[in-house]
């Protein structure tokens, strides 16, 4: 596959696992040092934080999310990822639906064995 494919592969794995209540899934995707810088939220770093932030929401509710690729550059071991994500939340305990949006910048690093890691997620909420 190409580094492109490669890298929405792994976008993929993420949006999957995650609609399917898969933390490690969602986790094997993360560098170990990504960054996560969303709206509303302190920066973290860690996939630890990543674990901390998901493992309660995944356990409170289901999800059904996409993200629309608008723009990809690879520069060497380095990629940047642009696009819009949408997302339903249904609560497991009562029922009530929600939905949200917005902007996404994604950073992914090669690591040495090929494989694509998130370095960073950015989001911005519409």
């Amino acid at each position: 596959m190409s580094d492109t494919e490669d890298i929405k592969a792994a976008v993929n794995q993420w949006l999957t696992s995650l609609d399917c209540g898969n933390l490690q899934g969602m986790l094997d995707t993360c560098d170990p040092q990504c960054i996560v810088a969303n709206e509303g939220t302190p920066t973290t770093i860690g996939v630890d934080h990543v674990r901390t932030k998901y493992a309660p929401r995944i356990e409170a509710a289901t999800f059904k999310s996409g993200f629309d690729i608008e723009h990809m550059v690879v520069h060497g071991d380095f990629a940047i990822v642009m696009g819009n994500f949408d997302v339903e939340i249904t609560d497991k305990t009562s029922g009530e639906q929600r939905a949200g949006g917005g902007r996404l910048a994604l950073g992914y690093r090669r690591h040495d064995d090929g494989s694509w890691k998130m370095i960073l997620d950015m989001d911005n909420n519409a």
